[in-house]
């Protein structure tokens, strides 16, 4: 019996998020042994590590890769693809805070931990007078910043909060008028080597065709943006019963001052094209001009 070997990269997040995907597979297909490997990325950031599970999976070191899909580059590898998107956990965004635990009501000043342009700019968007400070580490790590007081909170990814079974830490899940989360954000994403068929069919069988649709709606926008996956742009789609999608999408700049948003309705079979279409629309409308300030900083 072939062994399937699952690649995760080291964090914590990352081995709950595996040991739930293996877990479900043994529930689908008993009498197949799964075994994780634990692939280690040559830098520290997200982006390195999507790098590294897929020269592994290339290499054959590992037959099916586990992503947070928020952190999976849009650009396709020759040779692999992304299979399946298990069911998607809350793709909203947490505050967990020190005293005050809603965003309405940090004091004027606050300092409040993101780690992404795009946080940044949205919460001094809808707030300007808070300040918005570098927060850096996993999850265990940003939750030590509001304990040892550096923070009066931080922002982040309900998912990863809802993994690692700290659904008590939330203290507000932040409305996506206020801020929209990242691309994929609250997913995960299995790839595969084309032609491993095998590898292929135990990876579908955890496919949830709902959640596979909406990410591949945001993934269109941002990779339409062409600006990286650490611009300041935010996309989340939803689905109208079966076959109508909605996506929301923005660009703003990282100050937050300037910020276009729009959204878009159509046919849930066409979400890779309602994405390029909104992407266009808001590069038409004044996005192409901040995106470019930001490559320009």
């Amino acid at each position: 019996m072939r062994v399937i070997v699952i690649g995760a990269r080291a964090s914590l997040l990352a081995q709950a998020q595996t040991r739930w995907v293996v877990e479900r597979l043994k529930e689908n297909w008993p009498e197949t042994e799964f075994k994780i490997r634990t692939i280690q990325a040559k830098h520290a950031s997200e982006q390195s590590a999507a790098e590294a599970l897929r020269e592994a999976l290339s290499q054959r070191q590992i037959d099916i890769a586990v992503y947070s899909l928020k952190y999976l580059p849009t650009q396709e590898v020759p040779g692999i693809h992304l299979v399946a998107v298990p069911k998607r956990v809350e793709p909203r965004e947490a505050l967990v805070g020190r005293s005050s635990k809603r965003l309405e009501d940090l004091p004027k000043g606050a300092m409040v931990g993101v780690n992404s342009l795009r946080r940044k700019a949205q919460l001094l968007a809808y707030r300007p007078d808070l300040n918005p400070c570098p927060l850096e580490g996993d999850v265990d790590d940003r939750l030590s910043a509001i304990g040892t007081g550096e923070f009066d909170a931080v922002i982040m990814g309900a998912a990863s909060l809802l993994r690692l079974d700290l659904r008590n830490r939330i203290d507000q899940l932040i409305d996506p008028e206020v801020m929209l989360p990242a691309p994929g954000q609250g997913a995960l994403g299995l790839e595969v080597r084309r032609g491993d068929d095998w590898a292929e069919e135990l990876a579908y069988s955890l496919n949830h065709r709902p959640s596979f649709v909406r990410v591949t709606a945001e993934r269109a926008f941002l990779r339409a943006l062409d600006a990286g996956d650490e611009c300041p742009a935010a996309a989340l789609a939803t689905l109208e019963g079966d076959d109508t999608l909605v996506l929301h999408g923005l660009i703003s700049s990282p100050d937050g001052r300037e910020l276009i948003r729009a959204e878009i309705e159509g046919d849930a079979e066409e979400a890779a094209e309602l994405g390029l279409e909104l992407a266009q629309d808001l590069l038409a409308e004044g996005g192409r001009e901040l995106l470019g300030a930001v490559s320009a900083r």
